[in-house]
């Protein structure tokens, strides 16, 4: 792929803003990237794997499916460029991804391993300063997720079930879950909770069906 090409491509993620044609240029030239192509419905990560690297998905579209500690449910959902994949998993505690991503259609990754992550943040202020930002806002994010007004009624319980448990807070998402298993989550009665879900059905803010919520657009929650 052209250097050009590539500066471009990089130029569209959070890590690579603010800087120069030059520096970028000089990063493209120096930095071992991994150019990496999937088939629709080949596995890119798996919940669990170890992360070695960044990973930027920089064409087409990925399945990501977050599957609940005793695994009994799960929630899908879609990642479009530019994405990074788990930036937080690369160091740290925990260094096994969390969720797993499998390409939806034709999708292209650039990889980027440890070293070179390590490197470019001696080297380069920008992108140590970009790394930094991203992961503290992210930290910032899930943090004042725990401060928010607590949900007034069981429609709104509903949404911030679901929203809290997904990797981004708007786009397409299917929960597979029992009905028993989602009022005992929320606390509630299963009647109740049905009677709610199938309001919000009504409206169009979703879709049932046996096991599954399939929900257009959470940001219409």
């Amino acid at each position: 792929m052209p250097q050009l090409h590539i500066a471009e491509q990089l130029m569209r993620f959070a890590l690579f803003k603010g800087m120069g044609h030059d520096e970028l240029a000089r990063i493209v030239s120096r930095t071992k990237l991994d150019f990496r192509k999937y088939a629709e419905g080949a596995a890119v990560v798996l919940r669990g794997d170890k992360v070695d690297g960044l990973l930027l998905l920089i064409d087409g579209k990925l399945e990501v499916e977050t599957r609940s500690a005793d695994g009994q449910y799960t929630i899908t959902e879609e990642a479009a460029p530019p994405a990074i994949i788990e930036p937080e998993r690369l160091f740290g505690l925990h260094q096994l991804a969390g969720r797993s991503y499998t390409a939806a259609t034709p999708a292209s990754v650039v990889a980027v391993c440890k070293a070179e992550v390590a490197r470019l943040c001696s080297e380069s202020v920008a992108f140590r300063l970009n790394t930094l930002n991203l992961l503290a806002t992210m930290a910032q994010q899930r943090g004042s997720g725990r401060w928010a007004a607590l949900p007034q009624n069981l429609r709104q319980r509903i949404a911030r079930f679901v929203a809290e448990r997904c990797a981004t807070p708007s786009g397409r998402k299917t929960v597979a879950i029992l009905m028993e298993r989602l009022a005992a989550e929320l606390n509630d009665n299963r009647l109740y909770v049905s009677q709610a879900l199938h309001a919000m059905a009504d409206e169009g803010l979703l879709s049932l069906s046996r096991g599954k919520i399939s929900i257009p657009a959470l940001e219409r929650l």
